[in-house]
């Protein structure tokens, strides 16, 4: 029965000494009967020794200090602009309350203009609901309310 190949990761677990000892001994004798497995094995060992040939690289200063530095300096740069906000946000303000006002002011105006009017408008609205009253024309009276219009609408004459 053919197994099949182990993957790169595998491999490499292999390589780096990670693997379990009763997969490491699958994999070696898996080796023996594989050349592409054996292959790819030879070829991650250069890479592994290509790799640690490689010069060492050094920065020459320290990076964290750096980092350091720069973070102390923004939280100084935003404990300033905090104690100055106060005006600077009141100022930004300015428009958005500007503009706030406008439409509050049209609202009204127009909201004004359609309802209010000369009052010519409003009263043929108030007489058609007439029709709506408990008391018929010409029927009697149960009181005072009943009877005569609210001060205001038709004069206070009696219906």
């Amino acid at each position: 029965m053919h197994e099949p190949c182990p993957r790169t990761v595998e491999i490499s677990e292999y390589l780096d000494d990670q693997s379990v000892p009763d997969e490491r001994a699958r994999f070696e004798s898996h080796l023996g009967q594989c050349p592409g497995c054996a292959e790819q094995l030879a070829a991650l060992r250069r890479l592994r020794a290509g790799l640690r040939a490689l010069p060492e690289e050094a920065l020459g200063f320290d990076l964290s200090e750096v980092i350091r530095g720069r973070i102390a300096a923004d939280a100084a740069s935003r404990r300033g602009m905090r104690r100055r906000r106060g005006w600077r946000a009141l100022i930004q303000l300015v428009p958005l309350g500007v503009g706030a006002a406008a439409a509050v002011s049209f609202g009204l105006f127009a909201g004004l203009a359609l309802t209010a009017g000369s009052g010519v408008a409003v009263a043929p609205r108030v007489s058609a609901m007439a029709v709506f009253d408990p008391t018929a024309p010409g029927g009697l009276c149960l009181g005072a309310d009943g009877c005569h219009a609210p001060i205001g609408l038709n004069g206070g004459v009696p219906r």
